[in-house]
Parts: structure tokens; C-alpha cells; sequence
């Protein structure tokens, strides 16, 4: 299969949020008439050694900063750098196992320990490289009824990821929680609710001291935690040639309580249409995102803290 894919290397500190980094594309590697290095040639005999080289070498998809996807056969994508951590990987082959939700298959993963990088490694991972147009780039030239089943079809993606009950919170796998509930820099790991809920009520808590947020608002309590990505947005999104939806970078993804899901939309800056449709879709969770919403202070000036 295949597109610009599995890719927005979302995650790390000054990763794509961050204005000072714009996106690298190569348009040969949109191309299928291109000859790739790997057409023809069995992903299982390749060396990780040389995914490596071809992470540096492939034509580039998409990069921002050091996090890149490259293409390496008409069929496969290989997305790979520091923010690329093992969790993404066994998202997307948990959705492939307990959804119907279209996302690439994970063919390989591994990682290589690297000291100097936020995370101490760099992570490679090759999927199937998904035809069809970044929904980022024609939303704005979709047909009015063609929003609708957009909508429609996220929707119910949500409400498929919303079903998908787990019983430990995080990454799926382990490893630090990112997205715009941790801060930019990442938090934990987290291995329980107890601790979710303790760093969380310390977020709190600092936005209390310092008068950020008022002072009624009750302390997190958790009791159900479902699979969630985190990052719901046209520029994560492949509409096919028959019109449907898949569903890429899941860097994010991982078990947290449902109202994580529409917080995260709705802290969505881009495509400010789709987000108030797709939040008409949703259940609305009203007291749960308010109270995600109030330690925002905690988690940008004080992120740190």
C-alpha cells in the first residue's frame, strides 16, 4: 500500500508544535513511477544495518527536525528517529488486533541505544506505505458531503479506540507518557492510575498555588482507561482512493482515560472546521475535559515543575 504516512515525528522537546521546524519533502518519493531501494526485495533479508543507511539515503516522505519517514519499496515506509520509541509499533499491531480501524501493519521495529538523544535511542520502524492524499492537504477542497463522512468516519474510529478497554495506563508496552497532557518533555513512566493520578494532582495543585485555575477543582480520579491516539488531526489522516479513512502516527497513542481523546482534539490548533465537527461527533465528557483543561499553566510555564 502507501503515502506520506506513519510520520508526523510528534513527541520530544521541539518536536513539530515547535514553529521553528518545517517539514522536508521529498516529491520524488511520492512518485510511484520511481524506482525505490527495496522494490522487489524481501523486508525479512534486510539487514537492520541497512534500514539504517536508508533512513539516511530513502527519499524523504516527510521529516521534521531529526524524525523522519522515508520511502524504501512502493510498498513499504520506514519511519525512524529519536522520537520513535518501541510503544508506537505495538499501538498500531494492538488498533490492527482489536479494531477494524485502518492503520499501516508494522512489518519490523527495533531501536539503537543513543546517549546523546532526549531518549537515549533512535527507533526504526517499517509499515506499509498507505496510497492516497494527506487529508492535512485537501481538506479545505473537500465537497461539503465529503466533510460529513470524514466526520463520520472519525467518529467512529473514536468510538472504536473508546472501546478498547486496558487495564494498565500509558504507552502500550511502557515507557515515558507524550502529548499535550505530559508537557513536551514527556512524564513517568506511569505504571499505575495511582501514578497518572499523582502527577497529574500535582499539576493541579501547582496551577492552585499560583491561582491558575480555581480553586474547586476536584483532584484526578481515574477508573477506566481505554486505548486513545492522542493526536486526531487531518495532518494524521489518509483519505484512500475509495474514500477512506486511515489513521497514521501513533507516537502518542497509548491507555488513558476516555476523555484524553476529545481534550486532545480539542486542544487542536489547526483545521479549526474539522475540530468542531468531529467534537459535535463525539460524547462530550464535559466535567472530565474541564478538569484536563485547568492545568494547562502546569503543563506549559510549569511544565517542568
Amino acid at each position: 500500500m502507501s503515502t506520506l504516512d506513519e510520520n508526523v515525528p510528534s513527541g520530544a522537546p521541539n518536536g513539530p508544535g515547535d514553529p521553528i521546524f518545517t517539514p522536508t519533502i521529498d516529491p520524488q518519493s511520492k512518485d510511484s513511477t520511481n524506482v525505490f531501494p527495496l522494490d522487489g526485495v524481501n523486508i525479512e533479508s534486510v539487514s537492520d544495518e541497512h534500514l539504517i543507511l536508508l533512513g539516511d539515503t530513502a527519499p524523504v516522505l516527510y521529516q521534521i527536525g531529526p524524525n523522519k519517514v522515508v520511502r524504501i519499496s512502493r510498498d513499504l515506509a520506514l519511519k525512524c528517529g529519536p522520537s520513535v520509541l518501541p510503544s508506537e509499533a505495538k499501538a498500531l499491531d494492538l488498533a490492527r488486533r482489536k479494531t477494524v480501524i485502518r492503520v499501516p501493519h508494522v512489518y519490523r521495529s527495533f531501536q539503537v541505544d543513543d546517549p546523546f538523544e532526549y531518549y537515549g535511542t533512535r527507533g526504526y520502524l517499517v509499515m506499509d506505505y498507505i496510497e492516497g492524499r494527506n487529508l492535512g492537504d485537501c481538506w479545505m477542497q473537500l465537497a461539503a458531503e465529503d466533510k460529513a463522512d470524514v466526520i463520520s468516519q472519525s467518529a467512529a474510529i473514536i468510538s472504536q479506540l473508546q472501546s478498547t478497554v486496558l487495564p494498565t495506563p500509558g504507552p502500550i508496552g511502557g515507557g515515558p507518557c507524550r502529548g499535550k497532557l505530559f508537557t513536551d518533555y514527556g512524564a513517568g513512566p506511569l505504571n499505575s492510575g495511582s501514578e497518572m493520578e499523582a502527577w497529574l494532582n500535582h499539576k493541579l495543585e501547582i496551577c492552585k498555588h499560583y491561582n491558575q485555575t480555581p480553586q474547586d477543582i476536584p483532584p484526578f480520579k481515574f477508573r477506566k482507561f481505554v486505548l486513545v491516539h492522542q493526536d486526531i488531526s487531518p495532518r494524521n489522516m489518509i483519505l484512500d482512493a475509495a474514500g477512506q479513512v486511515w489513521l497514521i502516527d501513533w507516537a502518542h497513542a497509548g491507555a488513558y482515560p476516555p476523555a484524553v481523546e476529545r481534550a486532545a482534539v480539542a486542544e487542536q490548533h489547526l483545521f479549526p472546521e474539522f475540530n468542531k465537527m468531529l467534537l459535535n461527533a463525539l460524547p462530550h465528557y464535559d466535567a472530565e475535559v474541564s478538569q484536563l483543561q485547568s492545568i494547562q499553566y502546569g503543563l506549559s510555564v510549569a511544565s517542568l515543575a
